[in-house]
């Protein structure tokens, strides 16, 4: 009885901590807006399109760091006239051969990545074989999946997790609307989710407005919201070993707890 109020008396009044995993996409592009996302305080994670001119400095800034990294992987999306085909997308038609270099090339192109996730792909996702195909490669080298869900037909998770990928899915993203006011919103949105079920995914741009917040913001956030890396969260989920530029996370002992740039 002693021991039970101690532990009642340390405990009371101490929030419970809600995990809140920040990723930033489509970096690569531009430099200094891609070290201002780098230079964020706290964990974040940081999506790099691995055929964008500035990728190789910016992830070496990244890990220098500390920061997780992982690929923003092209793939096809549906057609539409604001689409914009990246170097090494993913497509439907390809052969399996053709398919698989493209993967293991971007894999190569960035070996501090931890993860992988998807730029556009709302047609790719929806996939089966694709699918099956992207994640054999991501479970030979230990790594985890992170959906960006650029289309509510989705398949990629649960096919991940069919093959044992650790796989993640985006819950929020936090500029669909560049306005403060509206980054805001879905920034509290992604503090609800998080409250709610013990993590969010927050997935947001290197857009100079998203930017300006995300530095003021994170320098207060709620006692109860701790910011982890997508890795951190892939990691309670994992059924071996996962890898990353920082080493290999323990398996655990138990269980854990719209607009895309340049196209969907």
């Amino acid at each position: 009885m002693l021991a039970v109020a101690i532990i009642t008396s340390l405990t009371a009044g101490a929030p419970l901590a809600a995990d809140l995993a920040i990723v930033i996409d489509d970096v690569g592009y531009n430099k200094s807006r891609g070290l201002r996302a780098i230079n964020l305080p706290g964990d974040m994670t940081i999506a790099v399109l691995p055929h964008a001119p500035h990728t190789t400095s910016l992830v070496a800034h990244a890990v220098a760091g500390g920061k997780d990294v992982i690929i923003h992987q092209p793939m096809e999306p549906h057609p539409g006239p604001e689409v914009r085909e990246e170097p090494g997308t993913l497509k439907l038609n390809m052969s399996t051969d053709e398919f698989d270099s493209l993967v293991i090339d971007s894999l190569d192109t960035v070996p501090e990545r931890s993860g992988l996730s998807n730029h556009t792909g709302s047609l790719l996702t929806q996939a089966q074989q694709p699918m099956r195909r992207l994640m054999a490669q991501l479970r030979k080298r230990n790594l985890y999946f992170l959906d960006s869900r650029t289309s509510a037909g989705t398949v990629a998770v649960d096919v991940a997790r069919e093959m044992g990928v650790p796989a993640l899915k985006r819950d929020v993203f936090l500029d669909h609307y560049r306005t403060i006011e509206k980054i805001d919103a879905a920034f509290n949105k992604a503090l609800r989710v998080a409250r709610r079920k013990g993590f969010a995914i927050l997935v947001g741009h290197p857009y100079p407005v998203s930017l300006d917040f995300l530095e003021e913001r994170l320098l207060d956030l709620p006692p109860d919201i701790r910011l982890v890396s997508a890795a951190d969260l892939a990691r309670r989920r994992v059924t071996r070993p996962l890898v990353t530029h920082r080493g290999v996370l323990a398996q655990p002992v138990g269980p854990g707890s719209p607009h895309i740039l340049l196209g969907r």
